[in-house]
């Protein structure tokens, strides 16, 4: 048998276009890769997937929003949300902008009810709108400064609380809990921008993005900030999980939902990926 070979996606689908692939033969795929770290091994047509549970967690990739027209849609995941209590999501943000949104579901094209999170002023603004009652928070530090940032927002809907934390630090000012709840007809959800018909987009990095039906704890949030560097989430059981290239090789135009829901997203209008991530 010979050394391990690493390969990439293109590479371990073109051995088999060019029956160049070996029984028995051991492969390591690379940085990037779909299931990067584990080892592939080539059986009678058949590829055989062993996770490498040494290997380093790879985070490769983050995409870049233009701010003019660039969003992520993941509205697969908006219907789910009309059956829900208590929601939190999760981001990391590198870029210079005063305004705009990183996240909102609501209506597809119509503003209200909706669930966000965006810039205000240069800070993190997080909000659950029910149509009627508002409940938001806006965090007092800032995020707008061009270094990397975690965001977090959590919403509990037994007692309409909502918190925002910035590198997981929460944010205990500029509340207001006003009894909204997680209303219903939920059916549009995008990254970069609110899908209604002002869409605010937001230029610079986003990575990492995740959310959960359920309320972040604030050690949950520091284990996600983790010091910094973004780390293996799976263990929190995020609903929907899109790591911004690092499971589709950094390339194409869908960003493939690596939580539980399967709701993988689409870039629209030509967003790119960048290896500047957070570290």
């Amino acid at each position: 048998m010979s050394d391990i070979t690493l390969i990439d996606d293109s590479e371990q689908s073109s051995l088999v276009t060019n029956g160049l692939a070996v029984n028995g033969e051991l492969y390591l795929k690379k940085a990037g890769s779909t299931n990067a770290g584990s080892i592939v091994v080539y059986d009678s047509g058949v590829w055989k997937t062993f996770a490498n549970e040494a290997a380093a967690y790879v985070n490769t990739y983050s995409v870049n929003f233009d701010g003019t027209d660039d969003y992520l849609d993941i509205s697969g995941i908006a219907s789910s949300i009309n059956s829900w209590t208590d929601v939190s999501w999760s981001g990391w943000y590198k870029g210079t902008d005063t305004s705009g949104y990183i996240f909102r579901a609501s209506p597809a094209g119509v503003a209200n009810p909706h669930i966000g999170m965006s810039i205000s002023s240069g800070k993190l603004f997080g909000v659950v709108f029910d149509g009627s009652n508002q409940s938001s928070n806006v965090h007092q530090s800032t995020i707008n400064d061009g270094n990397w940032h975690h965001l977090v927002v959590t919403f509990n809907g037994s007692n309409s609380v909502i918190t925002t934390y910035v590198d997981s630090v929460a944010n205990t000012t500029s509340v207001v809990n006003q009894g909204a709840v997680i209303s219903t007809g939920y059916t549009a959800a995008n990254i970069g921008r609110r899908p209604s018909s002002s869409y605010l987009y937001t230029s610079g990095l986003i990575e990492e993005f995740a959310i959960w039906d359920s309320v972040l704890s604030s050690s949950n949030v520091s284990t996600i900030y983790n010091s910094g560097t973004p780390d293996d989430i799976s263990s929190l059981s995020p609903l929907g999980w899109w790591r911004m290239g690092d499971n589709d090789s950094g390339t194409g135009t869908t960003i493939t939902d690596q939580g539980s829901g399967g709701n993988d997203g689409t870039l629209n209008n030509g967003p790119t990926f960048s290896t500047d991530v957070p570290s």
